[in-house]
């Protein structure tokens, strides 16, 4: 059941910005560059300004509608319908509904030597992940001046496109933003893949918005499948590593959470914690190594293992480790089995979709006796689901050798025992 490891991955090329943060301050910068042309009528000063900020940024870049603009109090600019491109591509990196701009006059009279945000708000935002990454990858390295947002960021009703999946209904209200400072924010959507569905709502910090170091956040989430779903109270801290990478490196990456699987006749509470590094670039999630632990009473079992996760178009799972006992809810051992309290080892291995709809491979020894077999999750949550009615023995397909073993009063020896749920896989 052991993996082999993987091959270690080709470098690649350096990049040193934030994609969300980057995308910020082009459309900040597309509007400042109007406001300091306010004399000019509103259209044709926004016409003047993409004739000069596209191909700076390698973009192309659209409205339709009104350009309005506010100058009383703090001077506030509005653009709708905004798209943006890489030349030749039809495919839009970044869409919005609504960019609106707030700027202080004191960057206005110094037409932008003095920069500085009140803040931003964006509508609607619709930035495709896979272009956005490839336009990324294209532009010269360095971050730029980040100007502070004396009165914050916010952006809603976003959807994130990556194609396997994506994040729908984004919030994110940043209160202020200096380039120098820790910055806290909200943030809420649901990510979806498949069948799965994530609705989030986190509180995030950082001790800086560029070049950050660590980061955290505390929050739901809640994971649906077709079977249940499983809420959690999480909490989670990380050092950021490799920031000259492309994408973003976390190690140690810390999360602890208390969770609770809740299906039509269950309801199970449990503990659980992780550890590991985390690698995210161009879709790709991985957390390698990575050790996970749980803690409760019940069926879901105490234990504790180790391995790699990693989840692009489908997810990879390797997991080794030990159960510290048998559970009391679950199917009572036979003698001598149910005579031993040792650990029990394990190993894990999945390789399908999110929604965990391809088989498990599974491997536990106890006792001198081992099983290996294969089982689907749903099949398994839904025999859990009616355990008290239903068979007593899971779903599942595989083979039980044991040394000896005792049914019905009979001591039997070099014992083979097959399961077979019917599914034929």
């Amino acid at each position: 059941m052991t993996a082999p490891a993987p091959a270690p991955d080709a470098p690649a090329p350096r990049r040193r910005r934030w994609p969300i943060l980057l995308l910020v301050l082009a459309v900040a910068g597309l509007v400042l560059a109007l406001s300091v042309r306010v004399l000019l009528p509103p259209d044709r000063a926004l016409h003047l300004v993409l004739e000069r900020l596209g191909p700076s940024l390698g973009l192309d870049i659209t409205f339709d509608g009104d350009v309005a603009y506010r100058l009383r109090g703090t001077p506030q600019l509005e653009v709708r319908n905004v798209t943006a491109r890489m030349p030749g591509e039809t495919t839009p990196l970044l869409r919005a509904d609504r960019v609106l701009v707030s700027l202080p006059w004191s960057t206005l009279r110094s037409r932008g030597a003095e920069l500085e945000i009140a803040r931003i708000e964006l509508d609607a935002p619709t930035p495709h992940l896979p272009t956005l990454l490839r336009w990324l990858d294209a532009r010269p390295p360095g971050d730029g001046r980040v100007p502070p947002f004396t009165d914050g960021l916010r952006i809603r009703n976003g959807v994130v496109d990556a194609d396997g999946w994506r994040i729908e209904a984004l919030m994110l209200e940043l209160p202020a933003l200096y380039p120098d400072r820790a910055v806290t924010a909200r943030v809420a959507g649901t990510a979806i893949g498949a069948d799965v569905s994530a609705p989030f709502q986190l509180r995030v910090r950082a001790d800086r918005p560029v070049d950050l170091r660590t980061l955290g956040a505390n929050g739901s989430v809640t994971l649906r499948l077709p079977s249940g779903r499983l809420d959690a109270r999480l909490q989670f801290d990380a050092t950021r590593v490799d920031p000259a990478a492309p994408g973003l490196h976390l190690a140690p990456l810390r999360l602890a959470a208390d969770a609770h699987w809740r299906a039509r006749a269950t309801s199970i509470p449990f503990a659980f914690g992780l550890q590991g590094r985390l690698d995210f670039d161009a879709g790709r999630l991985e957390l390698a190594p990575v050790g996970i632990a749980t803690r409760a009473e019940g069926l879901v079992p105490t234990l504790a293992a180790g391995g790699r996760i990693a989840l692009d178009d489908a997810l990879q799972l390797t997991l080794d480790g030990h159960i510290a006992r048998w559970p009391e809810a679950w199917p009572a051992l036979p003698a001598p089995l149910a005579g031993s309290d040792a650990p029990m080892p394990f190993a894990l291995r999945y390789a399908g979709p999110a929604g965990f709809d391809a088989p498990l491979a599974l491997r536990i020894e106890h006792a001198g006796a081992r099983f290996d077999g294969r089982a689907r999750l749903p099949a398994v949550l839904r025999w859990l689901d009616a355990i008290d009615t239903g068979s007593p023995v899971p779903p599942l397909q595989g083979r039980l050798s044991a040394p000896r073993l005792e049914l019905s009063g009979a001591m039997l020896e070099d014992v083979r025992i097959d399961f077979d749920d019917g599914s034929h896989e």
